[in-house]
């Protein structure tokens, strides 16, 4: 069952001043409102919603509505972490601010969170006030996630334990919450809506764990993002803190890069360098243990809660996929 018509049937209903904003950044259309080229990789967080749902209703035609506010939602999200972080591209594409100006970018975040709990609350009346309480939260945690985030870059005291907590909220939350949301819409109880919604915390670290990675050794050609766009940002991602987090020359060495510079980008030859001493110092090892640990987490729950096999292994597959997709 395919997620576009319904969520662009969604977006249509959008005022035309945001509409044409929304359409590009779901990649329906280009700049000059022509028609675009959907990139790959997309839409899944309401893929994970669907097959939540599917643990219950097989045909997932109940969780649709959960899978489209939540695509909404992080849709928005996404739109503003681009201005918040100023970066200009996404996905290979200049990014909604850098395409149609900031006021246009933020406006257009927050009409398609609106649109996201206008769907929800649409859908299924009868636990209408647990899923807009659920995508609230969400949206409440994601915004503590990023604050945090912002925060970070200013300190130089963050701790893995730190980083892992504003994970949790700025990409755990929205994913957790779609899980819990496609069942819930799908009919099941209370402990496999809170348990999928523990899942999808898991997977939602590992799919910014592995971010991480591809920030600093992804291939540009199948990312998007220019070769090590996080260390030449100075972004403090688990790698780099894991890094920093050691004793050595080589961590010595490395701050260096990390306190001093201000905001300006690192030239190629610093970054080169930079993303070495990371690996030396074990950030690239650690972060893939990491991931492997809240993979096992995932998959436990997973074994706990969902006993039909063709479910469980959908899931797992998908969780498999995140440790590992794009490098």
């Amino acid at each position: 069952m395919s997620i576009e018509p319904p969520l662009r049937a969604a977006v249509e209903r959008l005022d035309l001043s945001v509409r044409c904003c929304a359409e590009y950044f779901f990649g329906w259309t280009g700049i000059d409102g022509r028609a675009g080229v959907v990139p790959s990789g997309r839409r899944r967080l309401g893929v994970i919603t669907l097959l939540c749902g599917s643990v219950i209703d097989s045909s997932r035609q109940t969780a649709m509505p959960a899978a489209i506010a939540c695509e909404l939602a992080f849709g928005s999200a996404l739109i503003h972490d681009d201005v918040i972080d100023a970066d200009l591209t996404r996905r290979g594409r200049p990014a909604v601010w850098s395409a149609f100006g900031m006021p246009a970018a933020i406006l257009t975040g927050n009409a398609l969170v609106g649109l996201a709990f206008a769907i929800l609350v649409e859908a299924k009346p009868a636990v209408a006030a647990e899923s807009s309480g659920r995508l609230a939260r969400a949206v409440q945690e994601v915004n503590r996630g990023q604050m945090l985030d912002v925060e970070f870059e200013r300190r130089a005291d963050v701790t893995v334990e730190d980083y892992l907590d504003m994970v949790a909220a700025k990409s755990g939350a929205f994913v957790a919450c779609g899980c819990a949301l496609g069942a819930l819409l799908a009919g099941a109880g209370a402990e496999l809506v809170d348990g999928l919604a523990e899942f999808g915390n898991r997977l939602g670290l590992i799919w910014q764990l592995n971010n991480d990675l591809l920030g600093i050794w992804g291939d540009p050609t199948r990312t998007g993002k220019p070769a090590l766009s996080d260390i030449k940002a100075r972004k403090k991602t688990f790698p780099v803190i894991s890094a920093l987090s050691t004793a050595g020359p080589n961590r010595d060495r490395l701050r260096v890069f990390y306190g001093s510079g201000g905001q300006e980008a690192m030239q190629d030859d610093e970054a080169t360098l930079a993303a070495d001493l990371v690996e030396r110092c074990g950030g690239l090892g650690r972060t893939q243990s990491e991931i492997e640990y809240q993979l096992d987490k995932a998959m436990h729950f997973l074994s706990e809660l969902v006993p039909d096999r063709d479910s469980r292994t959908q899931l797992a597959d998908l969780a498999c996929f995140y440790a590992g997709s794009d490098r």
